[in-house]
């Protein structure tokens, strides 16, 4: 799946193409990552009955969307290395950065509109993408969240949760129901793959979140240290902040506050831990990928469930 995924990525972005967008682009979006999204698409086209070589370019499309993001909260968060390589925006530079970006988000929309001459029926294609734009904007709602949580300890838990749904579940759990839509699923089925896409969003966010408390040789691919230069109040930091001493909270507070520092994001790690509360979030981390699966219960036992089933399970952190 993951070699069918890849040729049709490299489909929309030819190799011979001489543009500078293209170049940038290509840069950002190959070699594959994870390939997460798309292969949630194409596995929950599977699982309602659908096939897979019908719902390739909007799931090709979908990986160009998600890069495009990445590329844009690269620029935002100064991060100059995504998948082990320079950033785009470091590469070529943001003006290219925010073209390729805006570039591959309509990427998207054309991929989907290939899957009418693989079949797939015209009204399944207005409804899939009218699913695709709300994503969209959904995604944008959650950035914007973030950047007004950053640097805001008393961010609540319940503020955090509602953006991660909105920032990272929104897009996972549109991958699932495109494609169920794109399969011509009915109701039901397609509303538990939606919400299976949901719950495994917010698992992978709150792992995602725990980059910076892993294994220093852990490769995630992005700097495990961005969101706590960027003062970024995650669940761990959080839960922190509800579990920690005074003279703890204090020290949060104040890293949060001031100038962002090596020193100040080694504070914050320091907090965390000692508190338990990277524990406590992976704890919940396995809570949402517990309720995924369990969302999957009204789909057929097939090899195709158990594929997602063993997404949710299997998946590291790591956007």
């Amino acid at each position: 799946m993951a070699a069918l995924l890849t040729a049709d990525l490299e489909r929309l972005l030819p190799l011979e193409s001489t543009s500078l967008l293209d170049a940038a682009a290509r840069h950002a979006l190959l070699p594959a990552g994870k390939l997460l999204r798309p292969m949630l698409l194409v596995r929950s086209a599977l699982a309602a009955g659908g096939l897979a070589e019908r719902v390739l370019p909007a799931a090709a499309g979908l990986e160009c969307a998600h890069v495009g993001s990445l590329i844009h909260d690269d620029l935002i968060d100064q991060d100059s290395v995504r998948r082990g390589r320079r950033a785009v925006h470091d590469h070529y530079g943001p003006g290219v950065a925010i073209v390729a970006g805006n570039s591959l988000f309509f990427t998207w929309f054309e991929a989907l509109a290939e899957c009418a001459a693989r079949g797939v029926p015209h009204a399944r294609i207005v409804a899939a993408a009218r699913l695709q734009a709300r994503a969209g904007r959904l995604v944008c709602e959650g950035a914007a969240r973030e950047l007004a949580q950053a640097a805001v300890l008393e961010t609540s838990v319940e503020d955090y949760m509602e953006m991660v749904r909105l920032k990272t579940a929104a897009l996972t759990s549109a991958a699932c129901w495109i494609g169920a839509t794109l399969a011509g699923a009915r109701p039901a089925r397609t509303e538990a793959l939606a919400a299976f896409g949901e719950a495994l969003g917010m698992a992978f966010q709150i792992r995602d979140d725990l980059l910076p408390y892993a294994p220093a040789s852990e490769d995630v691919g992005k700097p495990a240290n961005s969101d706590l230069r960027n003062r970024r109040p995650t669940l761990p930091v959080l839960i922190a902040r509800d579990q920690a001493t005074p003279a703890q909270r204090d020290e949060l507070l104040h890293a949060f506050t001031t100038q962002p520092t090596d020193e100040h994001a080694e504070a914050i790690r320091t907090v965390v831990t000692a508190t338990g509360a990277d524990f406590a979030a992976a704890e919940a981390a396995e809570r949402h990928t517990t309720l995924a699966i369990r969302h999957l219960s009204p789909v057929p036992e097939t090899i195709h469930r158990r594929h997602l089933e063993a997404l949710a399970i299997g998946r590291g952190a790591g956007r």
